[in-house]
């Protein structure tokens, strides 16, 4: 394991959520906007994709908070994934991708969470 402060930003770990973190992104915009752009479209690709925009500051500098709440947020998106994909019969790509990656994200953040220096595990009496 690597030692000093930036040890967990630097990790393999949280390269592999930033990655992603960007196919989800990708993903769900191209989801959003296909098979035709317009006016509409372009407006709900920005706004599903917004709070995983705001996240994505504190991801790269691998504050606790943001994790935490990020890992919670991508539940809501690996459910809302998971119901296109089955309403779709799986024929569509885009979101099994999003859903992969959303799904694949929880656990990486889970890991980074667990491994932060400044996680304690609480004693209950």
């Amino acid at each position: 394991m690597s030692d000093g402060p930036n040890a967990n930003r630097r990790s393999p770990l949280r390269s592999g959520a930033l990655v992603c973190h960007g196919v989800l992104l990708a993903a769900l915009a191209a989801a959003a906007v296909t098979p035709a752009t317009s006016g509409p479209r372009a407006l709900a690709a920005t706004l599903i994709v917004a709070p995983l925009l705001a996240t994505l500051p504190g991801l790269v500098r691998g504050q606790r908070k943001v994790e935490q709440w990020l890992a919670v947020l991508l539940v809501l998106y690996a459910g809302a994934t998971s119901v296109e994909v089955v309403a779709h019969a799986g024929t569509a790509p885009l979101f099994s991708a999003a859903l992969l990656a959303a799904v694949a994200e929880i656990g990486l953040l889970l890991a980074l969470i667990r491994r932060s220096p400044d996680h304690s595990p609480t004693v209950h009496e």
